[in-house]
């Protein structure tokens, strides 16, 4: 069987540790993006991606890189900065050349895979959402990731996406550090979150990719969650316990969003035959902490 050609648009963190897992017997994976160099500098990354020098927001550059064809294109993009102007450039401006670029392509890929978030969805309360849940935002970084998203399915009415919850894992420790710092959400009301191990999201998109070469067809949208959202404030005096402190030690409550209060539903996710390596936080978790010595 030949090698099919995997671009991975944006290839970060995330686009280079998926490449890591594939098989090289399978795929030829390329990445591109602004300054190769970074993640040259970074020695895991450099052995499993043919890193090529490109500007994602750049239709130009787009179709320079993708000339020779590409089976599947990943896109998987962040901003430079959390403001209007930084998501629109990784997002809006990034679906707009693509979807160009695309148009002009001799032969279009067999899979679009484009990674967002599930901050599109700006709706609170205790009750599931899910797929056919229509995505409210509330603020500008739901607007321009929806925005994104309709973008490129116009333009390739196939595309897959996959909204990623709170991703965690080696090197995505946030929480940890804010609990070691002694901070905590309210405990009341409850304050839901839903999160993702980074392997899952990884071994998520790499269940996709294999099983539509082998002629399964995808939902056009995917939440990627595990199962089972959690108050915040629950989580972090679970991770107290499981980190050695006593319940004493969460002293600063720090007051977030109620819009961010959600509970999301991944049946469509499992559904699809996919198996979740840490279905829960406390699994997820565990294996962190235990990684971390």
């Amino acid at each position: 069987m030949a090698k099919e050609k995997l671009w991975i648009l944006g290839c970060g963190d995330l686009g280079a540790r998926l490449a890591l897992h594939l098989n090289r017997q399978e795929y030829k994976i390329y990445g591109m993006r602004r300054n190769p160099l970074v993640a040259l500098a970074t020695k895991r990354r450099a052995d499993a991606v043919n890193w090529r020098r490109g500007d994602a927001t750049n239709t130009e550059d787009i179709q320079r890189q993708l000339a020779d064809g590409a089976d599947i294109i990943l896109a998987t993009f962040t901003p430079d900065e959390h403001t209007q102007s930084g998501y629109h450039r990784a997002y809006i401006d990034t679906a707009t050349a693509l979807a160009e670029a695309l148009s002009n392509l001799a032969r279009p890929p067999r899979l679009l895979l484009w990674v967002s978030s599930t901050r599109v969805y700006g709706q609170s309360g205790d009750h599931w959402l899910d797929e056919q849940t229509p995505a409210v935002p509330s603020g500008f970084q739901g607007d321009i990731l929806l925005a994104a998203e309709e973008i490129i399915r116009s333009a390739v009415p196939s595309t897959c996406v996959v909204r990623f919850a709170g991703i965690y894992g080696p090197g995505r420790d946030r929480l940890l550090s804010q609990v070691r710092a002694g901070r905590c959400a309210p405990p009341q009301p409850p304050q839901y979150s839903n999160r993702i191990h980074v392997d899952d999201c990884i071994g998520f998109l790499i269940h996709l990719m294999n099983r539509h070469r082998d002629g399964w067809s995808p939902e056009q949208l995917y939440i990627g969650a595990d199962s089972m959202p959690v108050p915040m404030h629950d989580l972090q005096q679970w991770l107290v316990k499981a980190m050695g402190y006593t319940s004493a030690h969460l002293r600063e409550i720090i007051q977030t969003s109620e819009r961010r209060s959600k509970k999301l539903s991944n049946k469509r996710m499992l559904d699809s035959g996919y198996q979740l390596k840490y279905p829960d936080y406390r699994s997820g978790y565990s294996a962190l902490l235990e990684s971390e010595g």
